[in-house]
């Protein structure tokens, strides 16, 4: 009897709608007392409402097809569902139907998807290489954007079970291109360096300092060969290299760019105890003052190079630092995990050298020397020595490689020096003839 009475009810309707105009129909659709539902989406600590009696009245597509609500489109509950699953069983898609069922919704949607979307943001490397920590990493943000078929679907899915319309926002997750990871997995201190420059010249420091500033932050791929040369280029004038002493056929002479070769030497010993691969470093003709025998790193422009090879999975970065008093050269890279490197050396042999003793009787040398108890060297005198060097290599405090890196030899210099010949006025004498004339002049 009940399902009798509603069909009469329907066809009535369907009368009334047959011979109405579009006015009509819109005039009939506000009058009615349609459902006062409402969906609920919650995201965080936001609440967006959805209202269904409101969208109603204000959908388009119910002004000009009204008539379509003979299949209770607004209907109960259970007649919606029915109408739902047979949208469903003929292929509609769950956006389709609900937004069938619930007018306007997909503005609704489109305007939560507004509130919530933030894009994804790169994360960032800053760096200030006169802090130890260098590198400075802000994270990444995750993008966010509301996932639309995945709330269609637990729309659908709550409206057939007759759940509660009440929604957690399921959220899409966009990953930033670079994350702080990136930037971790390379920015791990590998060695760390420096060398004495405090007795040198002001243009050697200056040398020094503009070597250093060629190196800073110079990046190596994974297997990328570094060349000292490439990198810090010709030590010239234009490249505001200055004079200062420099080593030739084992003497100190003036040239341009002194200074250069210490920081060579500096560099080639971070790569050293960084673990890097060598694969060209050269000796000086003599030993130098600033770094333990066997580990000094000649570079001459058109003859010797320092080259190594970057053989870690990660890319490396050199840091260099300057001070009045040190020249400092970082390496960062992948995290050594326990691994360490040790320098040492063999003294070999040594061989003292001869030194000649010659007196200026002529006077030749008196600019540089004239009493018997002044010298100077005429020809400077170098031992000769024969010298191993050594890394080895720790693995969690355990020695697990000792590997042999070079034989440096270094031929024996006899030396030729100088003596004045004059004899100094004697001292006690000059003092007591001094007494005599003031012990005259007062009478005594």
């Amino acid at each position: 009897m009940k399902k009798w009475m509603m069909s009469l009810s329907i066809l009535c309707v369907i009368f009334l709608i047959f011979f109405m105009t579009n006015e009509n129909i819109v005039a009939f659709a506000l009058s009615t007392d349609f459902p006062n539902e409402s969906i609920e989406f919650v995201y965080k600590d936001r609440v967006f409402i959805y209202e269904l009696k409101q969208n109603i009245k204000s959908s388009s597509i119910f002004e000009i097809n009204y008539e379509i609500n003979k299949y209770d489109r607004f209907s109960s509950l259970d007649e919606r569902k029915q109408l739902l699953n047979h949208m469903l069983e003929l292929n509609f898609s769950e956006e389709v139907a609900i937004n069938y069922l619930f007018p306007n919704i997909n503005k609704k949607i489109e305007e939560i998807d507004k509130n919530i979307s933030k894009k994804p943001k790169n994360a960032s490397l800053d760096t200030n290489t006169n802090t130890n920590k260098v590198f400075y990493i802000k994270k990444e943000i995750i993008g966010e954007k509301l996932d639309k078929n995945k709330l269609y679907h637990l729309i659908s899915d709550a409206c057939l079970l007759g759940e509660k319309l009440s929604f957690q926002v399921p959220i899409i997750y966009l990953d930033p291109e670079v994350k702080s990871e990136d930037f971790a997995k390379f920015t791990n201190l590998r060695a760390d360096f420096s060398t004495d420059i405090s007795r040198s010249s002001a243009d050697r420091k200056h040398n020094i300092k503009n070597a250093l500033k060629s190196l800073n932050l110079v990046e190596i791929a994974p297997n990328g060969v570094f060349s000292f040369n490439k990198i810090v280029g010709r030590r010239t004038a234009e490249n505001g290299y200055r004079t200062a002493k420099i080593i030739v056929n084992n003497e100190f002479v003036d040239g341009l760019g002194g200074g250069v070769c210490q920081v060579s030497t500096t560099l080639y010993n971070t790569a050293l105890l960084a673990g890097l691969e060598i694969l060209e470093a050269n000796k000086h003709s003599k030993q130098v003052s600033y770094i333990k025998y066997g580990f000094d790193a000649m570079v001459n422009y058109a003859s010797s190079d320092l080259k190594f090879k970057n053989n870690t999975n990660e890319k490396i970065i050199i840091v260099t630092n300057y001070t009045n008093s040190r020249a400092r050269i970082r390496i960062f890279g992948e995290d050594l995990n326990g691994v360490s490197y040790k320098l040492s050396n063999e003294i070999v042999s040594i061989n003292e050298p001869i030194i000649e003793v010659k007196y200026d009787d002529l006077g030749n040398y008196s600019d540089k020397v004239e009493y018997e108890d002044e010298y100077f060297y005429l020809k400077n005198a170098y031992r000769g020595m024969e010298i191993k060097s050594y890394r080895d290599k720790y693995v969690k405090g355990k020695l697990e490689n000792h590997e042999f890196l070079r034989h440096d030899k270094f031929k024996v210099q006899n030396g030729v020096k100088v003596y004045g010949t004059k004899k100094r006025a004697d001292e006690n004498c000059t003092q007591e003839g001094v007494i005599d004339e003031l012990l005259k002049a007062f009478g005594s």
